[in-house]
């Protein structure tokens, strides 16, 4: 019955309905599939243990941010960048500041006098 078959057109004359084709190279589809994810999940690594990931990264992560000459470079960065760009906001924020500590002062004084 199979052996005659040269393309899927005679297997369809053969069996006399299109199903079978299909069924076929769905069958062939659901094991080519079973067969990649058997291999793939064979040639994964085992992960790694939760400590030793933990302290690798650890480790990585002090080595970027302790860095001498990063500490450094950063010191050197907002002394000479950040600070005299934020230094007017700074001083206009404190003189709003010294403004209305100065405006509840005048009120508390009123209150005390009024009494």
């Amino acid at each position: 019955m199979v052996d005659n078959l040269e393309t899927l057109d005679d297997l369809e004359e053969e069996d006399g309905s299109p199903t079978m084709a299909i069924a076929a190279i769905v069958g062939a589809a659901l094991v080519a599939g079973a067969v990649a994810f058997v291999v793939r999940r064979r040639q994964e690594p085992p992960p790694p243990e939760p400590v030793m990931m933990a302290g690798r990264g650890w480790e990585r992560a002090r080595d970027l941010a302790f860095n001498e000459e990063r500490a450094q470079a950063t010191r050197d960065f907002l002394v000479e960048k950040v600070l005299p760009e934020l230094k007017p906001a700074l001083l206009g924020i404190l003189e709003e500041v010294e403004d209305m500590i100065d405006d509840g002062f005048r009120r508390a004084e009123k209150a005390i006098k009024s009494l």
